[in-house]
């Protein structure tokens, strides 16, 4: 038990994380809840928080008293600076939207879920965001090597689509694993001066977590993306990126962390200055003399 006392959310954060590996697996589940969405903790009653979460109410009682609190009323009442005075986020007009959709049912019930929680998604991907930190990330990046970006099962696409757009002005960045290979594999020559962006998501993948681990081993710089601070990412990264993939229906949602990798791909190019801006141009004008865009309007915009 946590027995310093915890006057601030951050606090409370902070000895939440600390304290992770000792819980329970239901402490767990509600601890990584909160960790990731604190701001639901000062807006939501317990009984909603506990739904959300997929817990029994009684867990976040006991996760309170696990961390010093004699309740949970008292451990929420830390995160009242978490509270938007106009609800979550303010947006009252898309609120009443998605209330009429809900009412509607059938496949505009289904919208309405999926724009809810998208939205949430983002927004709360937004708020996670600090901007020193996403410039060492890219200064990183900028000056190693070889950068890896990794990705399997659900990740390799992500891991895919952020090689394909960033290669256009960077060409030591690559996708693993190939085709037919092993994450593991393709970081058999990995050295001290290599960097590897690693993504993996609830549940987190094993190959993923082998190959970081093997890399860390050598030295690289590894820069973590993930859907929790908990992530098993979190102990080998650098720094560890976040972005909730929080969906009603079965499949994880991944627009938040779309949005997050395009953010990175602006900020890589607007920090390595004009050298990236010229090889973009030549990358698209050797597209153009291929044939390979079928309008001249495609000259205006990135494909």
């Amino acid at each position: 038990m946590v027995n310093r006392r915890l006057e601030t959310a951050e606090a409370v954060l902070t000895a939440l994380r600390e304290e992770f590996d000792e819980f329970s697996a239901q402490l767990q589940v509600a601890a990584r809840f909160i960790i990731d969405s604190p701001r639901e903790v000062g807006v939501q009653s317990m009984r909603a928080l506990a739904v959300k979460a997929e817990v029994h109410p009684n867990t976040l009682v006991r996760l309170a008293q696990a961390v010093g609190f004699d309740g949970y009323d008292a451990m929420r009442e830390r995160f009242r600076d978490f509270m938007i005075a106009d609800g979550l986020g303010g947006y009252r007009d898309r609120a009443q939207w998605l209330k009429a959709m809900a009412r509607r049912g059938g496949t505009a019930e289904v919208l309405a879920e999926m724009a809810s929680s998208t939205m949430e998604n983002l927004d709360s991907m937004w708020q996670r965001q600090n901007a020193r930190t996403l410039e060492e990330v890219a200064d990183l990046v900028l000056a190693a090597d070889r950068v890896y970006v990794l990705g399997v099962g659900s990740a390799y696409s992500l891991a895919h689509h952020f090689w394909y757009v960033a290669r256009m002005g960077f060409d030591h960045i690559l996708p693993i694993p190939r085709h037919g290979s092993q994450p593991i594999d393709d970081l058999a020559h990995v050295q001290a001066t290599d960097l590897i962006i690693a993504l993996t998501f609830q549940p987190y993948r094993m190959e993923t977590l082998q190959a970081v681990e093997f890399a860390q081993s050598k030295g690289a710089t590894i820069i973590g993306i993930s859907d929790s601070l908990i992530s098993p990412l979190a102990k080998h990264s650098t720094h560890l990126l976040v972005s909730p993939t929080h969906t009603p229906h079965f499949f994880e949602s991944h627009a938040a962390i779309m949005a997050m990798l395009e953010a990175l791909t602006a900020i890589l190019v607007a920090r390595a200055g004009d050298d990236a801006d010229q090889r973009i141009d030549e990358f698209h004008k050797h597209r153009f003399s291929a044939g390979l865009y079928a309008d001249s309007a495609s000259r205006q915009r990135m494909n």
